[in-house]
């Protein structure tokens, strides 16, 4: 005992001794250290043994779960080293298979067969009734939009002219119809926000994806790259065959104020001057509608590819005013359908992982399970994103 516990021992030696020399004194020097005090004595000497016990003792290490948007996206490979599963919110996992070649193109007759369904379900009513009221009511401003956005340009000093460089021409005839192969490139800065909507911009971005998700092994960026080219080439599909119907004038030719719509151009009509026929809809909105609807939505957790995404269109959309190549009122429609075939590719293009049950570190095996304390009311909010026809944005809804 003594070689074990020196301090504790000596200590309560000390304390026992006390009131044995209080009570050898004499009854004068006992009554200067009454039984209380040393009872007192006894339990100081207890307490500080207690104590210098407990110090030393290795306190253990509590653990505090950070919070999950604290924690960095790790996306596991499966066996073959590809990603595939990717968690993008709490409870939120897409999964995605590796695209086979080609797979983009023979997609599109699916696309546009679904198409019809996902544009005019029932609940999308009132977003297409507003759809077409803003396009009739921009209709009705059209003119003096263009006249606008052109004195504006020069005021600002911005060319109208839309001029580009070839840097690669490689002549192409079908029949009658010529299709030549060429790469241009804009000499101005109005004609560089527009080729922002330029066919080669949106492929260059497709390919992107491509190359980086078969260096990484990552099926998400292939299979973005898939989607982007059937949602490109299906929103190109149905933009030009409206275009072929409504021929409506650009108002760079156009012969009376908003321009006149030849409805029905033949063929040949058509192709002999395209200017005076295909303003209706704009297929390039569209198109920047489709890339950048297909990159947020696989790629939600970065939160800056809408706002840089519209802005861009923005521009794009300022500069066909100011070219005279589109009016303000062939806009919303582009928009929608580049928009719908983006959805419809991603949709196509994963599947949601559904989330085991979270198990509960309360229990321990008793076959109880034991409730969680209940949150406040200001922490029962439920927040969700939501798409709604052409929008989306987000919900807060309080869980009551």
């Amino acid at each position: 005992m003594i070689s074990l516990y020196p301090r504790r021992t000596s200590r309560l030696f000390f304390a026992l001794l006390v009131p044995l020399l209080a009570h050898s004194a004499g009854p004068a020097q006992a009554r200067e250290l009454p039984a209380p005090a040393a009872d007192s004595a006894i339990a100081t000497a207890l307490s500080a043994d207690t104590l210098a016990a407990e110090a030393q003792k290795p306190k253990p290490t509590r653990l505090t779960p950070l919070p999950m948007d604290s924690l960095p996206h790790i996306h596991p490979r499966d066996a073959k080293g590809r990603i595939t599963d990717y968690t993008v919110a709490p409870g939120v996992t897409w999964h995605y298979d590796k695209p086979k070649p080609f797979e983009w193109a023979y997609h599109i007759p699916r696309d546009l067969g679904q198409f019809p369904g996902f544009a005019f379900r029932k609940e999308n009513k009132e977003t297409l009734i507003e759809l077409a009221a803003g396009s009739v009511a921009l209709w009705v401003a059209d003119q003096y939009l263009v006249d606008w956005s052109q004195d504006v340009g020069k005021s600002i000093g911005l060319k109208a002219a839309s001029t580009q460089k070839t840097l690669i021409y490689i002549p192409f005839r079908i029949g009658s119809a010529n299709l030549p192969f060429e790469f241009n490139v804009p000499d101005n800065l109005n004609s560089t926000f527009y080729f922002l909507g330029d066919g080669w911009t949106h492929l260059t971005v497709a390919s992107s994806f491509w190359i980086y998700g078969g260096i990484k092994k990552d099926n998400r960026a292939l299979r973005t790259s898939s989607q982007l080219g059937e949602a490109i080439f299906s929103t190109g599909l149905v933009v030009q065959a409206m275009k072929r119907l409504t021929g409506r004038q650009s108002p760079y030719v156009a012969t009376k104020d908003r321009g006149e719509w030849h409805l029905f151009p033949s063929y040949n009509t058509y192709q002999n001057f395209v200017p005076n026929y295909d303003a209706f809809p704009t297929g390039h909105l569209a198109t920047a509608m489709a890339t950048v609807t297909v990159i947020a939505e696989n790629y939600p957790e970065y939160h800056f590819i809408r706002p840089v995404g519209y802005g861009l269109m923005g521009l794009l959309g300022y500069s066909m005013l100011n070219n005279g190549v589109h009016w303000a009122s062939d806009y919303p429609v582009g928009i929608a359908l580049g928009y719908a075939f983006a959805k419809i590719a991603v949709r196509n293009g994963r599947t949601r992982v559904e989330q085991p049950e979270a198990i509960d570190p309360t229990v321990h095996g008793t076959g109880f399970r034991m409730l969680p304390h209940p949150k406040p009311w200001y922490r029962r909010g439920l927040f969700s994103p939501y798409a709604y026809g052409p929008f989306t944005g987000a919900s807060w809804s309080l869980r009551l």
